[in-house]
């Protein structure tokens, strides 16, 4: 599963963030990059739901990594929905400053 550390890394988020936030042990996850394992699939299921990506690019059977097409955002949580409505409302530029105050956010936090 190289692709699980490839999109990891490209969110930004370490093997012990990831496995804190779903309840996976550390060890795991790195076994599953290595494949020297494989997850469930519930925890497939959860690892892609988490990276925003896909079961097929987790198991390397595409090289997209975009979620599933036509997301429904309104059937995410309310404040999710209003993040994401007011986002997309933005011009590029203060899209570009959400993006960077949410990282230093989320770098606060680690």
């Amino acid at each position: 599963m190289k692709n699980l550390k490839l999109i990891r890394e490209k969110r930004g988020i370490t093997q012990t963030k990831l496995a804190s936030d779903l309840d996976i042990k550390q060890e795991s996850i790195s076994a599953y990059e290595k494949g020297k394992s494989f997850p469930t699939v519930d925890t497939l299921i959860k690892l892609a739901d988490y990276l925003n990506t896909s079961v097929d690019y987790l198991l390397n059977r595409t090289d997209n990594d975009n979620p599933i097409k036509d997301l429904n955002i309104k059937s995410l949580n309310p404040k999710t929905y209003k993040i994401l409505s007011n986002f997309i409302m933005l011009n590029e530029s203060k899209k570009d400053d959400v993006i960077w105050y949410s990282e230093a956010i989320r770098k606060r936090e680690k």
